[in-house]
């Protein structure tokens, strides 16, 4: 490949808060991450990254909306969303585990739940590239504390398990 490896990153805070400088300095990368943003911005996504890989990583900002009633509604809306976006490939990470109130690790369960059918979906409907981190993010049911700085984003040893996921599937795709 001749140049840099250019990638755009779209999603909430787990990309906005990313150093991508730090951890892909060969790589030309763009941060189209803002926090607090669920799947609205990615379905009103249009910036063009067509010339660029595409990772996205979002939906933990949607959690508390949804219920075992609109989940179905939920994925059709989020793989149409992750799948409409035009790029030279597009990489979906899974959406994070987080820890909740009291110990609890009922949303975990959830969001496995909900990673299930949206891993489905995607290989069924696209050639998005599925990105499942989730149990490497888990200890006991829950975000390891390692791993976070405040029970939901990540600090630099939780984004190293992203940086090697991508950098070994770059590296060795190419």
């Amino acid at each position: 490949m001749e140049g840099k490896l250019k990638i755009s990153f779209i999603g909430d805070s787990h990309i906005a808060y990313w150093p991508f400088e730090s951890y892909f300095p060969k790589w030309e990368c763009y941060n189209y991450g803002v926090p607090g943003k669920g799947l609205d911005y990615v379905e009103m996504f249009h910036k063009d990254v067509s010339d660029s890989y595409v990772v996205v990583q979002l939906g933990t900002n949607d959690i508390y909306n949804l219920n075992a009633e609109n989940m179905d509604v939920y994925v059709e809306r989020y793989v149409k969303a992750v799948g409409a976006i035009s790029s030279r490939g597009t990489y979906l990470f899974c959406i994070f585990p987080r820890n909740d109130f009291m110990d609890s690790t009922a949303v975990n369960c959830f969001i496995a739940l909900l990673n299930g059918k949206i891993r489905e979906k995607i290989k069924e409907e696209t050639n998005v590239v599925y990105l499942d981190v989730f149990d490497k993010l888990l200890l006991n049911d829950k975000l390891n504390p390692d791993l976070t700085i405040d029970d939901l984003h990540l600090n630099g040893a939780g984004y190293r398990i992203l940086v090697y996921t991508l950098r070994d599937l770059f590296l060795t795709d190419r």
